[in-house]
């Protein structure tokens, strides 16, 4: 079972004075408590070409400690990671667990995960308590010794019960194999073809139940007394250190863009708008494969707000680069459709059948048995249709997706266009998307009532999903005017998920749509004057 806490820490390392007792000096730290030493011994796992490591994640199995295990670390934001913990097994395998290895798919993207670090950690362990005895944070001290691991270099046999030899303090070198195993377009040297031994001393303070003013104080004391913040968000980094530079200088850069657009610059706005959602994909990846709660809809939602931004700012990008993607992107949602439509409608029509119920219906117990039959229907479609969206998760086309977003971001085809104030150009695409919108609501207006309203409405449904993804780019850039247009078309977007769509029909249930038809009716009522002020608005966003 895989557990998931939000790791908050600080770092410092080199040869300082260390004086526990200096500790009771942090905010709230009523006393420090000596805990139990710790041996702890891990390897780390990434791919031949550390594609973890580029992204600063960690795949490590551990033993000795309070915590062995399997560990998975992502990054959550500023000074914070999230952390999953899988516990050890019995007899447990060399090969990583498939729940964690799922967890890191989206980044591996097919490659092999091998071991490339090994690393011996002699940890002394302080906890800082408050009046209540409540553990406010833990600081370690810990001697490191690190050893890289080519691509079948074994790695060294534990030693006892669950507890591993220290390694070897030396700065020789010894020979091993190269990286031939490298997967397809890869660099066979990326991860340096020998082995390297370090050691060093570092120190960090874990939050536990304290805020962020422990850390803070915690990093002035530990710098007075001459340690140092180290520039590794890892162990492992500073562990592979060259390895990892050769990868970069091979590989590029996987987070960041080669150089950032003029601030405030419409090349900016979209380039933080596609990385931002860049991100969402991947964060949702795990989850969908998972099929947890929300994911799918949340990778869905994140792969729509990619399309409707390359398409809304053409003008910015350079098309002939952004419009396969926009087509690739267009794919992957199709492919997850199926899945989240019988999701939904798994948790809907029981619903309405039970709010059906509550009303004076005659035949309450056949509704009743009717909406636990069409939920379990339901249930089995979209459990059918998610293993066929992981399958696709698993394929070369989308890992080529994935491949092809990084490079927009990292290296961003703007055109002269993008060296313009983000609000101006900005305002110029949402008033392309009211255009677009005040079409297709008057196509909706003339429908005849039936199939030919219902895609007109599904039309207007994507206008206003896509009107509102321009909105949410201008956000950080247009001030008032452009929450107040954001605003405008929240109403109008949650009215326009309400109208029916073929693809809210169940397979003969006509009475939900029956009820939902209504609805769209009344939208339609009310759309002239919800126009004119999401026209008001987009005028001056």
């Amino acid at each position: 079972m895989t557990t998931v806490h939000d790791e908050r820490e600080i770092a410092f390392e080199g040869t300082g004075i260390f004086d526990p007792r200096e500790l009771r000096t942090l905010p709230h730290v009523a006393r420090v408590r000596k805990a139990a030493p710790e041996e702890l011994d891990a390897v780390h796992y990434d791919t031949a070409d550390l594609r973890l490591a580029r992204r600063g994640i960690t795949l490590r199995r551990r033993r000795g400690g309070h915590d062995a295990g399997w560990h998975v670390k992502l990054p959550a934001g500023q000074a914070e990671r999230t952390e999953l913990q899988a516990p050890p097994q019995d007899d447990e395998p060399a090969a990583v667990p498939e729940e964690l290895a799922r967890q890191v798919a989206a980044y591996t993207r097919g490659a092999g995960l091998v071991p490339v670090a090994h690393l011996h950690t002699h940890r002394r362990r302080y906890l800082l308590l408050d009046r209540r005895d409540r553990c406010l944070a833990e600081v370690a001290l810990d001697d490191v010794a690190a050893q890289t691991l080519d691509p079948g270099v074994p790695e060294a046999a534990p030693a006892g019960d669950g507890a591993t030899s220290p390694l070897p303090v030396s700065t020789a070198e010894a020979s091993s194999t190269p990286l031939a195993s490298s997967p397809p377009g890869t660099a066979a040297d990326a991860a340096g073809s020998r082995t390297r031994i370090t050691q060093w001393s570092e120190i960090e303070v874990e939050l536990a139940e304290g805020d962020a003013r422990v850390l803070r104080g915690a990093a002035r004391g530990l710098d007075a007394a001459g340690w140092r913040p180290t520039p590794f968000a890892h162990k492992v980094d500073r562990a592979l250190a060259d390895e990892l530079a050769a990868a970069r200088a091979a590989f590029g850069p996987e987070a960041e863009p080669f150089a950032s657009p003029k601030k405030g610059s419409a090349g900016e706005a979209v380039l933080r708008r596609l990385t931002e959602q860049r991100d969402a994909l991947l964060h949702a990846d795990p989850g969908t494969r998972a099929d947890e709660p929300d994911a799918l809809h949340r990778m869905r939602s994140a792969a729509r707000r990619l399309r409707n931004a390359l398409r809304a700012h053409r003008r910015v990008l350079d098309r002939t680069r952004t419009d396969p993607v926009a087509r690739e992107l267009k794919w992957l949602i199709g492919e997850l459709a199926a899945a989240r439509d019988h999701e939904v409608l798994a948790e809907r029509l029981p619903r309405q059948a039970a709010r059906l119920c509550e009303q004076d219906v005659a035949p309450r117990p056949a509704l009743a048995g009717l909406a636990q039959r069409v939920r379990a229907q339901e249930e089995a479609a979209h459990d059918a249709a998610w293993r066929s969206a992981v399958h696709v998760l698993d394929g070369p086309r989308y890992f080529a997706l994935l491949d092809a977003l990084d490079a927009l971001v990292a290296d961003p085809p703007l055109g002269p266009k993008a060296r313009r104030p983000a609000a101006k150009e900005l305002r110029k695409a949402a008033g392309r998307d009211r255009r677009r919108l005040a079409e297709r609501l008057s196509k909706a207006e003339h429908a005849a009532p039936g199939t030919a309203r219902e895609q007109a409405l599904h039309g207007v449904r994507k206008a206003v999903r896509r009107y509102r993804h321009t909105a949410e780019t201008a956000l950080p850039y247009g001030g008032k005017r452009a929450r107040r247009l954001a605003q405008a078309h929240e109403g109008a977007a949650a009215a326009a998920r309400r109208a029916p769509g073929r693809r809210d029909r169940p397979h003969g249930a006509g009475r939900p749509r029956g009820r939902r038809a209504p609805r769209g009716r009344r939208h339609l009522r009310v759309r002239p004057a919800a126009r004119r002020r999401a026209g008001a608005a987009a005028g001056g966003a």
